[in-house]
């Protein structure tokens, strides 16, 4: 069976998951915009996953227009709602929609209740029935250099329904192993996006905010504790929900193991794009202190955020943390 397979999206994910699929069988088409367009139709889509170079050469368009049987939103999580607006036209009543967004997904909790901030207008839900999605967490660290996507793990993709038991996963399985990506059938995927999230909402904002890598972060004591003291009140929201996350060593050490890689937040301030932080940040802020487990760290990380003239900050004021941001700590944990 050859699917049609869309990757809406040609940043890091996009473009790397369109070379990897370009191995395959699949009948495969791109989705891009303006001179990212232009230039995916002159040169293609590249990986270089450890030394092995990925090429595909698919059709791109600005819009789907034909339903297709999957189709992969490889966009940033504020983008989704105008993404998918846009594409509408290729998303039939058995089209399997994968977001490979981090954060908190829009369709967390199934239809039975909202993950705020992430669809402000409701156009998700209009559009898309939770049938027909499939969670996603893809754990593949990518950057880019250039046109050219650079990776150093092997890609492993979780998926899971949002809701129900949608058939006919085999297929689209077999051509994702084919193109070299490990796929993982989770019984359960929101355990899987809250393990992921925990690495991200410990780290993202706090990269973006001082130019930090993991490693970096994962070394330092002082940024160390501030990681615990966002990771402790979210792990008890998380239990909340009926997960158990790893503990704090674990992602001490996860952080080092990383090595010296920029979070994709920090790549994204140092390029001055718009930040995820309503999915990363913001909404499970809110869910959790809704829930009785404020996270004060965290709010005052993205308060300082929010004050910065420009992102990260300097090399001078990143050697320390922002005064502003230590008032808010001692104000709130210290107490």
């Amino acid at each position: 069976m050859t699917l049609k397979i869309a990757v809406v999206g040609a940043g890091n994910i996009g473009t790397a998951m369109t070379a990897l699929l370009g191995g395959t069988d699949c009948d495969l088409t791109v989705v891009a915009r303006g001179p990212r367009a232009a230039q995916v139709a002159a040169n293609g889509l590249r990986l270089d996953d450890r030394g092995t170079l990925h090429e595909a050469r698919p059709p791109v368009v600005e819009r789907l227009e034909t339903p297709q049987d999957a189709v992969f939103l490889c966009v940033k999580s504020h983008q989704l709602p105008q993404a998918v607006a846009l594409n509408a036209g290729g998303i039939g009543p058995d089209t399997l929609i994968i977001p490979m967004v981090n954060g908190l997904p829009f369709w967390f909790f199934a239809g039975k209740g909202e993950v705020p901030f992430v669809d402000p207008e409701g156009t998700l839900a209009r559009h898309l029935r939770p049938e027909q999605i499939l969670g996603a967490v893809l754990l593949m660290t990518v950057r880019m250099e250039g046109d050219l996507a650079l990776s150093t793990n092997t890609p492993t993709l979780s998926l899971g329904p949002a809701a129900g038991h949608p058939s006919g996963l085999a297929p689209l399985q077999d051509t994702l192993e084919q193109a070299g990506v490990r796929v993982d059938l989770a019984s359960d995927i929101r355990e899987k996006v809250l393990g992921k999230l925990l690495g991200n909402i410990t780290t993202n904002p706090l990269s973006a905010l001082l130019g930090c890598t993991l490693k970096t972060i994962g070394e330092t004591p002082e940024l160390g504790q501030l990681v615990c003291a966002v990771a402790d009140p979210f792990r008890q929201w998380a239990a909340g929900q009926g997960v158990a996350l790893p503990d704090n060593q674990w992602l001490l050490d996860l952080l080092i193991d990383a090595g010296d890689f920029p979070t994709s937040m920090l790549q994204d301030a140092r390029a001055g794009r718009t930040l995820e932080l309503d999915a990363i940040a913001r909404a499970p802020l809110a869910l959790a202190a809704q829930s009785g487990h404020p996270i004060p760290a965290l709010k005052a990380i993205l308060e300082a955020i929010d004050e910065a003239d420009s992102l990260p900050l300097s090399p001078a004021k990143a050697g320390g943390l922002p005064p502003r941001l230590l008032a808010n700590l001692e104000k709130e944990l210290i107490q």
